[in-house]
């Protein structure tokens, strides 16, 4: 195997690597959509079986209220610091922000305000300079129009030409006039549409964050209120527990029981979910890793060919042999591609998927089956150019 031959073996690699990554991606994003679905429904069953408990906490077992009990001193003071949060640093910031953008817009209101009497003065000062033109024109065109009749364009040339001058020239003061009364008026409109865009932009924030003021002046009322705080505590103490839960917990109501394994069933598949998408997650990094580290070598090999060619006169091209091991290593990522390639089956099974991730984890792609690649492919080119 030349130079060339080695580089273009290492591009089929990082290809082939590539792909595999692809076909995990969209299992990737297969897991994380159907993750998405299933927590709506955990969390419409959280929340259902919390209001549950909240009404029979006398038919809990010992252990779960014991549980409960346990956690609510650390829910009371999340409560308490967020309580803090809200009326020291979010409430204000909210309040801040609407105030300055209701001031903004009246700014520029304000600034419109006073650039429309500057153009009206403008635009009354052009149409009276014109109005006063125009008349010295009508003036104009009657005397030439009545020097002109018969002989009198002969008798009145002098005066008749000195009228025409005068008309061009007022003419000429009319067009400046008319341009100047046309960039006024679309100077005025620009500004009025630009002020009434930026008033509708600065509206429809100034809302968004009146809104947001009145929720947290809503929650801050609530925190404030020592019963609702320990009722608030109470119930994220329970959520946090049942969200916990993996094991049975008899208690004296069987529909309660029920729906404590309805919750632990829905725990598990939520573990299943996580610990899929962390196992694609992890395998999407550690091809990403041999492909960067196989990058780094394409580059090495790239740097040898050039040296090859700048000195060829004295240097004889350069012979890799290819080791059995590296070979076989290469091998897995076209049966890999294939075996991860319906992402529409993998997704509905994440324990399946981690069931199957795990061995190659443990065999052919552990760090030291990787760490056996690539020292296997530096002691190769190592001895390529060892007589160089």
């Amino acid at each position: 195997m030349d130079t060339s031959q080695l580089i273009h073996y290492l591009n089929v690699q990082v290809d082939a690597i590539q792909g595999l990554i692809k076909e995990l991606d969209e299992v990737q994003v297969r897991f994380n959509a159907r993750f998405d679905e299933f927590k709506v429904l955990h969390d419409a069953k959280l929340d259902e079986l919390t209001e549950k408990i909240v009404e029979h906490m006398a038919a809990l077992d010992a252990k779960l209220q014991a549980a409960i009990e346990e956690r609510l001193p650390e829910e009371r003071q999340r409560i308490d610091e967020r309580r803090q949060k809200v009326r020291e640093t979010y409430l204000p910031q909210r309040q801040e922000a609407a105030r300055q953008l209701l001031e903004k817009g009246q700014l520029q209101v304000a600034g419109l305000r006073k650039i429309n009497p500057e153009l009206d003065a403008q635009e009354e000062g052009f149409k009276t300079e014109k109005a006063q033109l125009e008349a010295r024109l009508a003036e104009l065109n009657d005397e030439i129009r009545k020097k002109s009749r018969g002989l009198g364009v002969v008798v009145h040339f002098v005066s008749i030409f000195q009228a025409d001058r005068e008309r061009q020239r007022i003419l000429g003061k009319l067009e400046v006039i008319n341009n100047e009364l046309l960039r006024v008026r679309r100077e005025w409109e620009a500004q009025r549409e630009r002020v009434e865009k930026s008033q509708a932009e600065l509206q429809e924030k100034w809302q968004l964050e009146s809104i947001a003021v009145a929720r947290l002046q809503a929650e801050l009322d609530q925190l404030d209120d020592e019963d609702q705080r320990e009722d608030l505590a109470l119930r994220r103490a329970i959520r946090g527990v049942l969200d916990d839960l993996k094991e049975p917990v008899p208690t004296s109501d069987p529909d309660l029981d029920a729906g404590l394994q309805e919750m632990i069933n829905l725990n598990v598949q939520t573990d299943d979910y996580h610990a899929g998408l962390a196992s694609v997650g992890g395998m999407i990094g550690l091809l990403r890793g041999i492909q960067s580290g196989l990058g780094a070598i394409h580059k090495s090999v790239e740097g040898l060919q050039h040296e090859e060619t700048m000195h060829s006169a004295y240097l004889k091209p350069l012979s890799f042999s290819l080791p059995a091991p590296v070979e076989a290593f290469s091998k897995q990522w076209g049966e890999l591609a294939q075996r991860f390639a319906d992402d529409a089956v993998i997704g509905e099974h994440p324990t399946d998927f981690c069931t199957n991730v795990q061995p190659l984890l443990d065999g052919p792609l552990s760090q030291a089956s990787i760490e056996k690649m690539f020292n296997d492919l530096g002691a190769m080119i190592q001895r390529a150019t060892a007589n160089w």
